[in-house]
């Protein structure tokens, strides 16, 4: 799906909730991304099935948090926690749960305030279509079952945030003329 079909979490708190069926040995792939290895988020199984949450800033800072087991057969839940700082592109503190066991914890020092691509990355659910978010192959298709993912927004920017988001997406929609 286009950026601009999916709910916005940028400049504000969010979780972001996976359901997942594990029915084979080494699970891994993407359960859910946006955007490319230009900026981005990325919530995924490594190659040893351990859930990982992966966020690029513009390709200059890469932030992960993951859980140091990897997910055994059956239904899991995996929650991402995001509790922004405020401002214009400010940072954060992530929590990786899963099965409602806090997993780990980092801090995101900056975030993309206004568009994670201007070349056509997309929001994608079992595979990352386009070029890579975080470290691992293109593509990258999820070998579990995916039974739901949910994007939530915890809360809303300021006005004076917002208007400075509206400003910019209009000049970068300009840029892409």
């Amino acid at each position: 799906m286009p950026e601009s079909s999916v709910i916005n979490i940028k400049n504000c708190s969010f979780r972001i909730t996976a359901n997942i069926d594990i029915t084979t040995t080494t699970p891994h792939g993407v359960i859910v991304c946006q955007g490319g290895n230009m900026a981005g988020w990325s919530l995924y199984l490594d190659a040893q099935g351990c859930p990982t949450f992966h966020y690029n800033w513009f390709g200059h800072e890469h932030t992960s948090v993951a859980s140091d087991a990897g997910l055994t057969n059956g239904k899991h839940q995996i929650v991402v926690a995001f509790a922004y700082d405020g401002g214009f592109g400010a940072g954060g503190d992530v929590t990786l749960f899963v099965d409602n066991k806090n997993v780990g914890s980092t801090r995101i020092d900056k975030t993309v305030p206004l568009v994670y691509s201007m070349s056509g990355e997309t929001f994608d659910v079992g595979v990352d279509t386009g070029s890579p978010v975080g470290p691992y192959p293109h593509g990258f298709d999820c070998t579990a079952k995916i039974l739901s993912v949910v994007l939530e927004k915890l809360d809303e920017p300021p006005a004076e945030i917002k208007q400075m988001m509206r400003d910019g997406e209009f000049r970068a929609s300009l840029s892409t003329q």
